[in-house]
């Protein structure tokens, strides 16, 4: 490579340079490469010349490699016209050009693969527009090297041809049938019939050879799988067609017959994989047909359920399949029998690693079975809802399809079969189950609770879940035939757990059906209590699933009374000292005690006798286990203890305390169990309140480690620790620590962190200040202020409240500490930040706005950021006006305007937006006054706003300055709405959050100061500043309209 700062000219030579500096063992080399690969990019002809590269075979493969991947990712970033830097149309036409006839007879399988990949992706983005020949181009390719095989010897070039050519078009297909626009769907829906009918001739005609060549001993391995893997791309490139590419699969001749095929073949290849006996490779081949040819069943059963139950022999699909699945079933239930005594001394059932694979091979199709049943149940009971109009033959072949699925394949006698096969064969547990137990308990039991979401890879969640359906829609019919085989239970041998603990499975899935049938409170009373205490070998397993169906009832029918007897059950199963209850047992009793404790009927009473004990048992089995999965699932259940113990936790705090630290440590750097320590501390803070104070010393470090940019987690702490900052900050008694307090600077960069936490800071900020007002004033004021500039003009409406409504509890400390001197100073510093500077451009901003009309009017800022603005104005005309006009002449002097300027806009903003037009109380005005006025506080929907600005623009009078005095009416109008308004509306108590809230709400001039009395005064002190009250009628209250004056004198307000 170059010298640092050289530019490398673009050509073969130096590309090829670059590729095999990519391709090194050198991670510096390699970055270098990668660098230079990307200054390319923008260079016309690089796309080129890697291609190039690419089809260059004398090359090495690993640079062929680099070529085309890079190649694939240009593709896309820069084939779409409207990408920046998007490749050039001739230069796309030129590597089009070469796609398909230069790479496909490309011998390495995975540089065809990439290359096929590329092929798919453009072909999605120009067929048909700027590529309409690609499909006529391939399946001319498939048809004559498709012809030119001949049964028997195959010729190997021609072979590979084909093999080339279909997995190109099966990427291109993908590519289609991904596409999610109308017009991607009909390009594809366009070919499909031809192209389905040439792979439906190339899939039979090769395997007719590869069955022919199964019986030939001179037939090796190789040519068999080669064929193989002919049919086998053709079946996968028919299933996408047949899904994606119609509307109404059961309508089209083509598609029946491929179906009546695959019918056919599937249940001769899974025969014959047992059957003949042929190389391994031979074998997986066979069976990837057969899965493939169910994963066609299934994608049609998904995407078209009405034209999978149409099309011919389906009911004979599906009675197939359930065969296989009872068949496997009784392998699995045999298995059973032998599990507690017969496994030999390695720990398996002694089958050969053959018997195993062909074990694993019918559990997947026995899985494709029961999805398809799934499916079913589905259409008939739970139909997909759309918007799309259906014409009618749509909805009567909906109707014919449900019919026959409900009439022929879900009878009460099907269903009954359906359920005992699921009970009886799926529900017991299999030897590898115990094995994994035995050996890892821990991992076992994670794996096993995780696996519910598993159900379409795994068949024991799928045959619950196909239980869950047959139960949940079938009610009437089944819930007699589960409780027939649930009274069973008492006349199976004391020594056949897993028939009981298959019956039991079934049951707790089936809560909700059994609930009228079964008394569940008489039988753990009778029968669970005392089963928990056997003490044979193997009753851990009925130990388990105990724990498992009580906290599968709890939640739908157990007795208050019977909540004890429940808690005894699971304390019994937590006791470590009994041998019987394993690491799993005590894992599923923690983790089931939460659907115990976290439900409806939960009563703290009947739950309190045993906290002491289950906290014990459960500290104990958390330092225990080791995976961090489990440990936080332990703690999640602590969590709703405490949650749901309240104030009560007090007396157990110290316990969990304790335990907490080391296990914070322990974790590392597991930021997940980081988070629950930290979700556990935030519930026993909130529950504790103030007498959480004594862990401060443990708190506070924690959520300086969580917060802080240099710590590495916070990324990933910083919500959590938030919110147990905010509940320790609001939990904390006045006066503050030291130690709460210096947490204090933290706090200011998380207000640059972004949206999704900012709410929450912001809340922290407010309790602070309320905590701790004088400290916040002297300390942080200037740091604080400079990051409220910041934040205006980005947050949302509610947020901009917070922020504001923070300034206005500083403007009263500050007056409480240093009076007017500190007021003079906190203003100076919130016009030196940009605070208000921006307040007064926003609020300028909105008057302009309203200046405006038309086509071209300008729309004012938010209607709540302005209320938020103005109460904010009014709380410090009511510190101090003449701080207030202080602070207006700072301000204009920034924009060269006098102080009588920006109050003559300032006002008339103001007056408009505190009176706006009437909508809201048109009944609670006299009407002759309401269209005289035409005027409300509209804007403003909190009393505590309304009553705010009232006070601050009467208190505006003071300053007796003409720009106040010649708006006498407006003034009056307002007093004259809040008086009529409030004394409807303003009735609403003080905060009752904490005691410092309150003793802020109290001393507000808003709740403290009476509006009549106010008003009066200062109107009578300015009538006497001008002359006494004859010359002030005369001079300014001559101005105001009669019909106002008469309403106020009413009000006793003059």
């Amino acid at each position: 490579m170059s010298a640092p700062g050289e530019s490398i000219p673009l050509n073969p030579q130096y590309l090829l340079e670059a590729l095999r500096a990519a391709s090194s063992q050198s991670q510096e080399l390699v970055q270098k490469a990668s660098n230079q690969l990307k200054e390319w990019e923008i260079q016309s002809g690089y796309w080129t010349l890697l291609q190039d590269a690419f089809l260059d075979r004398s090359l090495p493969v690993e640079l062929r490699w680099i070529a085309i991947i890079t190649l694939k990712q240009g593709v896309d970033k820069y084939w779409r016209k409207a990408a920046a830097r998007a490749i050039s149309k001739p230069e796309k036409q030129h590597i089009r050009s070469r796609l398909i006839q230069s790479s496909i007879d490309e011998p390495h399988p995975q540089l065809a693969v990439q290359n096929a990949v590329i092929v798919g992706k453009v072909a999605r983005l120009e067929y048909p527009l700027e590529w309409p020949k690609v499909f006529s181009e391939i399946t001319n390719i498939i048809r004559q090297a498709s012809g030119a095989t001949e049964t028997g010897v195959l010729d190997e070039s021609t072979s590979l041809r084909l093999t080339r050519s279909l997995s190109i078009l099966l990427h291109i297909v993908k590519e289609l049938a991904t596409g999610r626009l109308s017009r991607t769907k009909s390009n594809l829906q366009s070919i499909t019939p031809e192209v389905l009918k040439i792979l439906g001739g190339v899939y039979v005609k090769h395997v007719a050879i590869w069955q022919g060549l199964l019986g030939q001993q001179q037939s090796t391995p190789e040519q068999i799988a080669q064929t193989m893997m002919i049919s086998l791309l053709a079946l996968k490139i028919m299933r996408r067609l047949i899904v994606s590419g119609y509307e109404f699969p059961n309508r089209t001749t083509e598609v029946t017959e491929a179906w009546n095929i695959f019918q056919d073949h599937i249940w001769v290849f899974f025969n014959a994989d047992s059957e003949i006996a042929v190389a391994e490779e031979v074998k997986v081949l066979l069976k990837k047909h057969v899965i493939n040819i169910g994963k066609l069943f299934l994608d049609v059963s998904d995407s078209h359920p009405a034209a999978f139950a149409l099309l011919p022999g389906t009911l004979e699909i599906l009675a197939r399949y359930w065969n296989v699945a009872v068949k496997h079933g009784e392998t699995l239930a045999a298995q059973g029998k032998r599990t507690l005594g017969g496994m030999n001394s390695n720990g398996d059932m002694g089958e050969s690693q053959g018997q195993e694979n062909q074990l694993v091979f019918e559990e997947k199709v026995a899985l494709q079975g029961m999805r398809l049943f799934r499916a079913c149940i589905k259409m008939v009971y739970h139909p997909t809802s759309t918007f799309k109009y259906r014409q009618k033959q749509e909805q009567e072949e909906i109707k014919n399809a449900t019919e026959l699925f409900k009439n022929q394949l879900f009878t009460a006698q099907a269903i009954t079969h359906y359920m005992e096969i699921l009970v009886t064969k799926y529900f017991i547990l299999r030897p590898s189950d115990l094995e994994g137990w035995e050996q890892d308990p821990e991992s076992w039991n994670e794996a096993w609770d995780n696996s519910v979401e598993s159900w379409e890879f795994m068949i024991r969640p799928c045959a619950e879940k196909f239980f869950n359906d047959l139960m949940v829609n079938h009610k009437d019919i089944l819930a007699e035939p589960l409780m027939n085989v649930f009274n069973s239970v008492s006349s199976i041998a004391k020594d056949d757990i897993l028939i009981k603990d298959a019956i039991y499975t079934a049951v707790g899935l089936a809560a909700g059906v059994l609930q009228s049938s079964l008394d569940f409170d008489q039988f753990i009373n009778e029968t669970l209590v005392n089963e928990i205490q056997v003490s044979q070998p193997g009753y851990n397993i009925l130990r388990r699933r105990v724990a498992i169906m009580v906290g599968q009832w709890v939640p739908v029918k157990i007795s208050v009374d019977t909540r004890p007897t429940v808690y005894r059950v699971m304390q019994h199963l937590l006791n470590r000292e009994d041998p019987l209850n394993d690491l799993v047992v005590r894992l599923t009793a923690g983790h089931n005690l939460r659907r115990c404790i976290d439900e409806w009927d939960f009563r703290i009473d009947a739950f309190l006798p045993f906290v002491d004990d289950l906290f014990h048992k459960l500290m104990a089995l958390i330092d225990e286990v080791e995976q961090t999965e489990t440990r936080m699932g332990l703690l999640n259940v602590i969590g709703i203890i405490v949650d749901r113990l309240e104030h009560r936790v007090t007396q157990y705090a110290d316990k969990i305390v304790t335990v907490l630290p080391p296990l914070w440590e322990q974790t590392g750097e597991e930021h997940l169990f980081k988070q629950a320590i930290l979700s556990i501390l935030t519930k026993l803070v909130t529950a504790m309140k103030a007498r959480s104070l004594q862990y401060h010393h443990m708190v506070i470090p924690l959520i300086r480690f969580a917060v802080e940019p240099g710590s590495g987690m916070q990324v990933y702490l910083l919500e959590d620790a938030l919110e147990l900052w905010e509940a320790t900050i609001k939990a904390t008694p006045a006066p503050a620590s030291p130690e709460i307090l210096n947490l204090f600077p933290c706090l200011l960069p998380c207000l640059q962190l972004g949206s999704a936490t900012l709410r929450r800071v912001l809340d922290i900020i407010e309790s602070y200040v309320l905590l701790a007002p004088r400290e916040i004033v002297e300390s942080h004021r200037v740091e604080l202020f400079a990051g409220f500039s910041a934040l205006l003009g980005t947050l949302k409406s509610e947020s901009t409240g917070i922020v504001t409504h923070v300034v206005e509890i500083l403007i009263r400390a500050a007056k409480e500490i240093g009076g007017d001197s500190a007021l003079n100073t906190v203003g100076t510093e919130l016009i030196n930040s940009g605070f208000l500077v921006k307040v007064f451009a926003t609020l300028k901003e909105s008057y302009e706005a309203n200046l405006t009309t038309g086509p071209n009017r300008k729309y004012a800022p938010s209607v709540v950021m302005l209320s938020d603005y103005f109460s904010l104005l009014s709380r410090i005309v009511t510190a101090n006006s003449a701080w207030f006009l202080e602070i207006v002449r700072m301000i204009g002097e920034r924009e060269g305007q006098s102080v009588e300027t920006v109050m003559e806009w300032l006002l008339e903003e103001w007056f408009n937006h505190v009176c706006y037009t009437l909508r809201l109380f048109e009944e609670r005005i006299e009407e002759q006054t309401l269209t005289r006025l035409g005027l409300k506080f509209t804007n403003m929907s909190h009393p505590r706003q309304r009553k705010l600005n009232c006070l601050a623009l009467t208190k505006l009078l003071e300053t007796n300055q003409r720009w106040i005095l010649k708006r006498l009416q407006d003034l009056m109008t307002v007093s004259l709405v809040y008086w009529k308004t409030e004394q409807e509306e303003s009735n609403e108590e003080a905060s009752p959050e904490r005691l410092r809230w309150n003793e802020l709400t109290l001393s507000d001039p808003v709740h403290s100061v009476d509006v009549t009395g106010f008003i009066k005064h200062h109107l009578e002190k300015v009538q006497n500043e001008n002359g006494g009250p004859d010359a002030f009628r005369n001079d300014w209250v001559a101005n105001v309209d009669q019909e106002v004056l008469r309403d106020f004198a009413k009000l006793g307000l003059v």
